[in-house]
């Protein structure tokens, strides 16, 4: 067959779809009727064949969720993130944020060889696909989420005209994106009344609660409804804590909010303090990688591994040499069990975001799980 693309979107063309974009946008949905809105609108203007519409970790850039339209099949999704997350790859999304650019095609990324590419060898050429565009949607240094576009075998690929439309029109949808979460979680803070200070929970050796700071009161009331007992995953890292020394999870808040808990055994008898507070990317990252004994440096370390930064860019973040960057990096990898960078990536997205994914979990704009999708 005939490769075929639909001629440069005119001025008309894009005028039109940021007219819809801007309408979309004052209608203030909700981030997946967002995607699926935007779905419609911009493969009229660029000739895609398939759109993604994804939302992003801020914290990490790990992908907690989207909308899929025409993307990869459900058969080659576990090649896809094997890729995505432990393997490295052209125009992953750490790279495109490197680059300071907010779209780029496969094709354009690989210099027309698109076999370079796991992804296009693995997983779209198997799958009949052929280019695909990635399109960041940030505002200022934030990137709230991505949209990935595809096109069939049978098509040419993205080129810079494209490119250039999609860089106009991301933007907005990035404003309307962010929106909508301040909006969300804004009406979930106000229903939550949630404390504005961390509350502890004092336990004695053989587990019974012994004290309970006021704020800490306050925090069950918004974990449990009445006079129940206390939440599972408190009684849970409670008892991972007396035997293993320390325990980190998040649990929702009955108004959708996502709140961390960490445990930590206290004494040699067994008696454990557990801390309750909401969720943050940097807390969350952090509660992580502390279950795993890192210390301080050795999480800010991690924590920018995973944004894509190199040893050089650590260094020059931190103020250490690359050298100490690199013995930081190992003593990351001895803790977590892995061995190089896309296994730590693989580590945190497979073990703590995939779970949320699968049970259908969306972010809010503090860059961790909070509602569960009806």
């Amino acid at each position: 067959m005939t490769p075929s693309n639909p001629a440069p979107p005119n001025g008309s063309a894009l005028r039109r779809a940021q007219a819809r974009i801007a309408r979309l946008c004052r209608e203030s949905p909700d981030p997946m009727t967002l995607f699926a809105r935007v779905a419609d609108i911009v493969p009229a203007v660029v000739g895609a064949d398939g759109v993604c519409g994804l939302t992003l970790d801020p914290a990490t850039l790990l992908h907690t969720g989207g909308f899929h339209h025409g993307g990869v099949p459900h058969t080659h999704l576990p090649r896809l993130l094997q890729i995505e997350y432990g393997e490295e790859d052209v125009n992953q999304f750490p790279g495109l944020v490197k680059s300071g650019g907010t779209a780029a095609g496969l094709w354009q990324a690989t210099r027309h060889r698109p076999h370079r590419s796991s992804r296009y060898r693995d997983v779209y050429r198997p799958a009949g696909m052929g280019d695909e565009m990635r399109v960041l949607l940030r505002t200022g240094h934030t990137v709230w989420g991505a949209l990935v576009l595809h096109r069939g075998a049978d098509r040419t690929p993205f080129g810079e005209p494209e490119i250039t439309t999609l860089t106009t029109l991301a933007p907005p949808i990035a404003q309307a994106l962010r929106g909508a979460y301040l909006r969300h979680d804004a009406a979930a803070a106000a229903d939550s009344e949630l404390p504005s200070s961390p509350g502890l929970l004092m336990f004695h050796p053989g587990g019974e609660l012994d004290r309970v700071t006021p704020a800490g009161r306050l925090w069950l009331e918004q974990l449990v409804a009445g006079p129940a007992p206390l939440p599972q995953p408190v009684l849970h890292a409670l008892s991972r804590a007396r035997t293993a020394g320390d325990a980190s999870l998040r649990m929702r808040s009955r108004s959708g909010l996502w709140v961390s808990l960490t445990a930590t055994r206290m004494d040699a008898e067994g008696g454990v303090a557990v801390m309750i507070q909401p969720s943050s990317p940097e807390h969350v990252i952090g509660i992580l990688m502390d279950a795993y004994g890192l210390t301080l440096r050795e999480q800010q370390v991690a924590r920018l591994v995973t944004y894509g930064m190199s040893d050089t860019d650590i260094s020059r973040r931190l103020g250490i040499s690359p050298h100490t960057v690199r013995d930081h990096l190992k003593k990351v990898f001895d803790k977590t069990g892995t061995n190089s960078r896309g296994r730590l990536l693989q580590l945190l997205y497979f073990s703590h975001y995939q779970p949320d994914i699968d049970s259908g979990r969306t972010m809010g704009r503090h860059g961790w799980f909070r509602t569960a999708q009806v």
